[in-house]
């Protein structure tokens, strides 16, 4: 079995889970607050949610969301607070500063196996089922000397959290590939820095996801490999998780936001130029870029497999001991 090094480094402060402190401190208060006028009889109660989502692609669709109105059809007033990985919004929900927030499937892992009342209640972000359709890329500077996944080993890599998604997916990815992956030299940087880091020599490959993919290649920039389609085709990345406490208070609530993500991701399926096009101020993109955005698929039920390899993964590559067991993971309404 290949066992993963503990060789990481950090080129900026980086976000942790806190998860000590947070067991330690408790969680916040759960209750949705009203928002607005009184819901009209018959009409669910209008509820205002503070959601947390990950920079980029993720967040973009959460506030296309917001922007289209279909958490107003639930009666929801949805915040958007972007952060810079899911791992940071981990802290968030256990302390109560969020109702509801995206992450990746590992981040959620993680607190649960560390005795956090998290829970997976939706989808989010799927990977691709080939390279081409994949929202992630491993990526090189045009002239470097790394020409295929084998390469990467013994060489620094960005990725925008420490023994996280990124992490577990770069080393499944090129093991699937035939390459060796235990002397990586993980670095982490948030998304937007990546690119300059790898300009400078400060790293020799950085681990993006949309817009970031796309804006690096129109720099020039060389995908090694597509991460979440090597780790598997179809790879449930993304997640909407929230507090075994306030899913136990408000299973309503819960059902309506994920009805309208499910319905949000099925109208950007539908029509992606119009969530394109949304992308030039969300993401303040050009619309070169815009149009070159590799779209994810998002929502719809909790992925069980994925969940359970991306478990299993974790602990092949010294993550966690033990995977939680999967039904306390994910919450079946």
């Amino acid at each position: 079995m290949m066992t993963a090094p503990a060789r990481h480094r950090m080129l900026r402060g980086a976000a942790g889970l806190a998860v000590l402190t947070l067991l330690a401190t408790g969680c916040g208060d759960d209750d949705p607050e009203p928002a607005g006028p009184p819901a009209a009889s018959g009409a669910p109660e209008q509820v205002t949610l503070r959601v947390g989502d990950v920079l980029g692609t993720p967040a973009a669709f959460l506030q296309y969301a917001v922007q289209q109105g279909f958490f107003t059809e639930q009666s929801l007033d949805v915040q958007v607070e972007p952060n810079p990985g899911g791992a940071a919004n981990i802290p968030g929900v256990a302390a109560g500063d969020f109702e509801i927030a995206g992450s990746n499937l590992v981040s959620v892992l993680l607190a649960r196996s560390q005795g956090l009342g998290l829970r997976l209640i939706s989808a989010g972000t799927f990977g691709g089922d080939s390279a081409e359709t994949d929202f992630a890329q491993i990526l090189v500077a045009d002239d470097s000397d790394i020409q295929g996944p084998a390469d990467l080993d013994g060489r620094s890599v960005a990725v925008n959290t420490l023994a996280n998604v990124a992490e577990v997916t770069a080393r499944a990815s090129i093991e699937n590939a035939g390459g060796g992956h235990e002397n990586i030299d993980f670095v982490e940087l948030g998304f937007p820095d990546m690119i300059p880091a790898l300009q400078d020599g400060q790293v020799d490959a950085i681990f993006e996801i949309e817009p970031f993919v796309s804006i690096g290649l129109e720099q020039g920039l060389r995908p090694v490999i597509a991460p979440y389609a090597g780790t598997q085709p179809g790879l449930a990345i993304g997640s909407y998780f929230s507090s075994d406490e306030f899913i136990a208070q408000n299973p309503d609530v819960i059902e309506r936001f994920v009805t309208g993500v499910s319905a949000a991701g099925t109208a950007i399926a539908e029509n992606p130029d119009e969530f394109r096009t949304a992308l030039v101020d969300l993401a303040d993109l050009d619309p070169e870029v815009a149009e070159a955005v590799v779209i994810p698929t998002w929502g719809g039920p909790v992925d069980v497999p994925s969940v359970q390899l991306t478990a299993d993964l974790m602990v092949r590559y010294q993550l966690i001991d033990q995977a939680p067991p999967i039904d306390e993971v994910v919450y079946q309404g």
